[in-house]
């Protein structure tokens, strides 16, 4: 029985990663959302942090694009555009004024960049993050339908208003680092904009006395003690 249960442990898999994905009414809605989200799985304590909203990176195409939320990339096997992208195998970077896309826009206030699809069916975040968030656009509005899957083989195509423009937050979160997060598109004339990529940034704790501290600290209540006990005797 104890080589059963034993077996049973260690045969036990790890819990698997968490997608999250809440349709929004604007860029304000999507923003309470993800407060509302961080507040309920890691308390009131814990804020958003910000890892990359593209606004330094330039405008243009690309096959590769490392970030503080980790490296973008094409997947082997990705298919090249066929609608109003460049119709190569690449993403871009666009901003209001030189996209070709109708329905995609920059999500972060006071900003314009956002990374496109560029309509390609397979895009790729490489990540060494347990947690990431993230708005996306304009999915599945004209047909085709998306995919997010993570490294451990967690997969979630729930978004529900495809319609032109549509807006949704999404949040991934494991008990381990993530590895990475695909866009899986079965259309390649039906892409998205990725925008405000982010984490989760827990409080600072209390520095724990190291042991010199806590021998000074003993001394001082040590002495502290003394003296009133020599003021109780007198």
């Amino acid at each position: 029985i104890q080589l059963a249960a034993l077996l049973a442990i260690v045969l036990t898999p790890a819990s698997a990663d968490i997608i999250t994905i809440i349709p929004a009414t604007s860029v304000a809605n999507a923003t309470a959302d993800r407060n509302i989200w961080i507040a309920e799985n890691f308390g009131s304590a814990v804020t958003a942090e910000t890892l990359t909203g593209f606004e330094d990176d330039t405008s243009g195409s690309y096959t590769s694009l490392a970030t503080t939320a980790g490296t973008f990339s094409v997947m082997p096997g990705s298919k090249a555009s066929t609608g109003s992208g460049t119709h190569k195998n690449d993403f871009t970077i666009l901003n209001s004024s030189d996209t070709p896309f109708q329905g995609r826009y920059n999500t972060t206030p006071g900003g314009k960049n956002w990374l496109d699809s560029n309509d390609i069916t397979q895009l790729q975040l490489t990540t060494s993050f347990d947690t990431i968030y993230f708005f996306i656009t304009d999915v599945d509005d004209t047909g085709g339908k998306l995919t997010i899957q993570t490294a451990d083989g967690t997969t979630s195509s729930a978004f529900t208003s495809p319609v032109n423009g549509d807006l949704y937050f999404v949040a991934i979160t494991g008990p381990d680092p993530i590895g990475y997060i695909r866009w899986l598109n079965t259309s390649q004339a039906d892409g998205y904009g990725l925008d405000d990529f982010g984490t989760v940034k827990f409080p600072a704790l209390a520095p724990v006395p190291e042991p010199a501290s806590w021998i000074i600290l003993g001394v001082a209540m040590f002495l502290l003690w003394a003296a009133v006990g020599r003021r109780e005797r007198k």
